[in-house]
């Protein structure tokens, strides 16, 4: 199952992304992106002003929610 996310992440190279992803309180942020660089555990998303780090396992677990936009 890993396999398969870090796979997609990899297609999407520099792409943009939108990742719903849960705040304290019971709150969601959107943060929109380009997944710009991916490793072994974790990938990076940035939107040119910030940038963000997310685990593989975060997804599989659905701490985060990933949409490709293109």
């Amino acid at each position: 199952m890993i396999d398969n996310i870090k796979h997609s992440i990899k297609d999407n190279l520099n792409k943009e992304v939108k990742i719903v992803f849960k705040e304290n309180r019971n709150r969601n942020e959107v943060f929109y992106g380009y997944i710009t660089e991916y490793y072994a555990h974790v990938f990076i998303v940035s939107n040119g002003l910030e940038k963000r780090s997310f685990t593989y396992n975060d997804i599989l677990s659905r701490d985060i929610l990933i949409t490709f936009l293109n």
